[in-house]
């Protein structure tokens, strides 16, 4: 069985899933590990790279678009002041005051503000700005700290990126596996009363599989916020447990189970 067929079997075709759990494991986990790639590329990279295009990569945004900027004796200077607009908050620098005012911020999402001596993290609570603390710059920047500086830490940056993503996809993993575990709890009385002969791992394969078309629809709506991601969400559990007991019923015999 090729990968595709890995695939397309999950999503369309529950008479297949008897083939897919007696995969070998290395099989089962390349599944799984390609899936969740996919879906932090989705969720994660996609979004991220076109922000990035947006503003035409980090070395135009900290050479050109950002006036020059120098940190030394524990004072942050910047020639012009500058916000930038990230996906959750937004990065203001403006070093007329030690501390950047609230009365500078839109009462809209959050800030990291970088005044002339303090960062201010400040986060809207819907209503308000609320000052979740400052920190001195002193005890963050190194002296000579400027735009050449944040040049240099480009690479890091990207590094960070990819190691974001990663984390990102194993954290997928954890939450489709607890998925997995709860379908898996909730037809284990059903293969132990129809004497199906699934064993845990085998049925944990079952509900993975089975939540691969929900899994994927989910994921993409949330990316294009088409539709609420709630709603979809309870559709896509409504998917899964459809694929998996139509996966048990056909491993098990559909007679067998109905009688159940």
């Amino acid at each position: 069985m090729t990968f595709a067929e890995q695939i397309v079997y999950a999503m369309f075709k529950p008479s297949k899933y008897r083939e897919l759990i007696d995969l070998k494991k290395s099989r089962f986990t390349v599944f799984v590990i390609v899936l969740m790639l996919a879906v932090g590329l989705v969720r994660q990279v996609i979004p991220e790279a076109a922000f990035i295009t947006g503003f035409g990569g980090f070395e135009k945004l900290f050479t050109e678009k950002m006036a020059p900027l120098n940190f030394n004796d524990g004072s942050l200077v910047i020639e012009s002041p500058f916000t930038m607009s990230m996906p959750v908050y937004k990065i203001m620098i403006d070093t007329d005051a030690d501390k950047v005012s609230e009365d500078k911020m839109d009462k809209s999402g959050g800030y990291i503000a970088f005044g002339r001596k303090y960062l201010s993290i400040v986060v809207n609570d819907g209503s308000r700005l609320l000052s979740y603390g400052d920190a001195l710059l002193s005890e963050l920047l190194p002296d000579g700290f400027s735009n050449e500086t944040l040049r240099s830490m480009i690479p890091f940056i990207y590094f960070s990126l990819v190691i974001s993503y990663l984390v990102y996809s194993a954290g997928c993993f954890l939450k489709y596996a607890v998925l997995a575990l709860l379908f898996g709890l909730s037809i284990s009385g059903i293969n132990r009363m129809a004497n199906i002969g699934l064993d845990k791992k085998e049925i944990f394969r079952l509900c993975f599989y089975g939540q691969t078309l929900g899994i994927l629809i989910s994921n993409f709506n949330s990316a294009l916020g088409l539709l609420p991601s709630l709603f979809v969400s309870i559709i896509c559990i409504m998917i899964s447990v459809h694929m998996i007991n139509l996966g048990l019923r056909n491993i098990g015999g559909m007679s067998k189970v109905d009688q159940l």
